[in-house]
């Protein structure tokens, strides 16, 4: 790791937004591991939680549109500039479960919104199942990770593959492989109008080559595959989406190749107070490519905390 490097090219990316977070480290002792959390804004608390392989600061187009609020931005264990920590198969629904409620006691928090992606929507969901008493609202973005029968993009078979991965994982990282990640994760049409955040490309480039993240979420996938795919069981089943009762809003990327409006319809129609809207042109990560849109809609949802329960599977 070369954490001032990083660190550079992380600074420039937060001043280009123009958000300047405290940062902080909280000791999770149920893992064993301590967590970076980059703080900013002031208001009632909301955690975010990345997927993988990721950090925190890709949030940073979305928190600086968003006003009223105490952002947290989590760099997951083994993330970032967290400490190094790969989860296991057999760890991971407890992981997945107690992480939400570990991160919250280490900050002092009794309860938060979160808002969650990819395989931290799938922390945030097994979280809100197993302690909805520490939620206010949730805002999902995007398809959540290891849903029944989901497919692995690409570049995820290649880290995975035995006899390529490592291969593959000692290679430096390129603006290129960037790209055509982003492309099969459904980002193609705001990379050709050249609309992605400035700064975040330099920045995804530096967390790939001066930490590591990838290498240890790569470790973490490789461990959730069996043969081609993400392993049947540990995926995020219909029992445990029907104990979510934290008011949940997805804001769903069109173009997501992990799931499509129909996997987003039976998501929504098993939790028994969830809403989604499909996003026109935009993929996996949909603050990336529309940031000053998805953050009106997820300020307009979170402020809603003092209203009724939304309507049970209503769809807008």
């Amino acid at each position: 790791m070369n954490e001032s490097a990083y660190r550079e090219a992380e600074t420039r990316f937060l001043e280009s937004v123009r958000i300047h977070p405290q940062e902080s480290f909280v000791r999770l002792p149920r893992l064993g591991a301590s967590v970076r959390v980059q703080t900013v804004g002031s208001g009632p608390p909301v955690l975010f939680i990345h997927g993988g392989p990721n950090a925190g600061t890709t949030w940073a187009p979305l928190v600086s549109r968003m006003t009223g609020v105490t952002c947290h931005l989590l760099d997951r264990p083994g993330t970032g500039l967290s400490d190094r920590y790969v989860v296991d198969k057999a760890d991971l629904v407890g992981f997945a479960s107690h992480l939400v409620v570990d991160v919250l006691d280490g900050l002092g928090i009794e309860r938060a919104h979160v808002v969650a992606s990819s395989f931290g929507g799938y922390c945030a969901l097994h979280s809100a199942a197993a302690s909805p008493e520490r939620f206010l609202r949730m805002v999902q973005m995007a398809c959540p990770a290891l849903l029944p029968g989901q497919q692995m993009p690409p570049f995820m078979k290649l880290i995975t593959t035995p006899g390529l991965r490592h291969f593959i994982g000692a290679l430096p990282p390129t603006r290129r492989v960037q790209d055509s990640i982003l492309r099969q994760i459904g980002h193609g049409k705001t990379l050709d109008a050249g609309q992605m955040p400035q700064g975040h490309g330099d920045w995804y480039m530096a967390l790939t080559r001066h930490t590591e993240t990838m290498k240890n979420d790569g470790e973490m996938i490789f461990r959730l595959r069996r043969g081609r795919r993400f392993d049947e069981r540990v995926a995020l089943d219909e029992a445990t989406l029907a104990r979510v009762t934290t008011p949940t809003h997805f804001l769903w990327g069109a173009d997501d190749t992990f799931g499509d409006e129909e996997v987003a319809r039976w998501v929504v129609g098993v939790m028994p107070n969830a809403t989604v809207e499909m996003i026109p042109d935009s993929g996996h990560l949909p603050w990336l490519d529309d940031p000053g849109y998805i953050a009106d809609q997820t300020m307009a949802f979170l402020d809603r905390v003092d209203q009724a329960p939304i309507d049970e599977g209503a769809l807008s």
